[in-house]
């Protein structure tokens, strides 16, 4: 086989379609795909194929996948070596988490991993879906929960606990509505929480799938919930609120990564970076309730 025909495989995984990835290479589709038939053809087996989502990897070229970004990466470490790569570049990490964290907590840090790393091309994933990393969807996650995915394939390591706290918008009514989640979301402990706590004193009339929908609505006013400490506790717009409906939730915060990229200097750079935003984030956020509110609202 060529083994730059691997480069074409990795660009079909990552754009999705002939096009777009002929694109990212600089070349035409008719390139891409003929490059692609030589692939399958000595190897004897099929890489790609057309599914619900455009065009994918069979689950040969997922496995395949994984390998072919380990070799890319290396080809990028000897080029960081030899100074072949002229510009300094350290080639792309995709990072995932949910929208929420990626947005009040890496994305107000990115200063300093641009200055530590400035040929690195990050990739912010933010969804409230897991992304595999076996797949190659993700080359690190953070969960919020301790992770169950990837077996020996992937290291997970626990970087704290995220606290709950309840939080409304700073100059809003003290009879607020709690703003809960949907119904299929009550699996999340804070949602359970939240129920339990609106079952008492009233429940909005809106509710959200997703944390950062949540936390616009409260910065608007339109009534108070649980966020994690870290962010609530940073925002201005926002004050902490007693909570006296039970124990307050608690989320387990881990940092994964596919084992195979674990020693690619930019992975390195990533997790470490990530690993020092949590750590500095959850160290600040101490307990606290406005005077306001009366001296009872410290956590239990």
């Amino acid at each position: 086989m060529n083994w730059d025909d691997m480069r074409f495989l990795l660009a079909v995984a990552q754009a999705g379609s002939l096009k777009g990835a002929a694109r990212s290479l600089g070349v035409d589709k008719t390139t891409v795909s003929r490059r692609l038939r030589a692939l399958e053809k000595a190897l004897g087996r099929q890489v790609v194929e057309v599914g619900g989502q455009g065009l994918g990897l069979t689950e040969f070229g997922r496995r395949l996948y994984r390998h072919a970004e380990v070799m890319q990466g290396e080809m990028q470490e000897v080029d960081t070596l030899t100074g072949a790569n002229s510009d300094g570049g350290l080639g792309t990490v995709r990072l995932t988490a949910v929208p929420m964290v990626i947005n009040h907590i890496l994305v107000p840090a990115m200063g300093d991993l641009r200055a530590a790393a400035p040929g690195l091309r990050l990739e912010l994933i933010a969804e409230a879906r897991d992304l595999s990393l076996l797949r190659g969807e993700a080359d690190i996650a953070l969960r919020l929960a301790r992770p169950t995915e990837g077996g020996q394939g992937v290291l997970a390591r626990k970087l704290g606990d995220l606290d709950y706290a309840a939080f409304a918008a700073r100059d809003a009514a003290r009879d607020l509505p709690w703003i809960g989640y949907e119904t299929r979301m009550q699996y999340l402990p804070q949602a359970a929480a939240l129920t339990r706590a609106a079952e008492i004193e009233g429940v909005a009339q809106v509710s959200v799938n997703d944390a950062e929908t949540l936390f616009r609505l409260v910065c608007s006013g339109h009534g108070k919930t649980l966020l994690p400490r870290i962010i609530g506790g940073a925002e201005p717009r926002l004050v902490e609120l007693p909570f006296r409906h039970g124990a307050l939730p608690r989320r387990e915060l881990w940092l994964m990564l596919r084992r195979e990229l674990r020693d690619l200097k930019r992975v390195r750079l990533v997790a470490d970076w990530v690993e020092g935003v949590l750590s500095a984030r959850m160290s600040q956020a101490q307990p606290a309730c406005s005077p306001d509110h009366g001296e009872d609202g410290d956590n239990p």
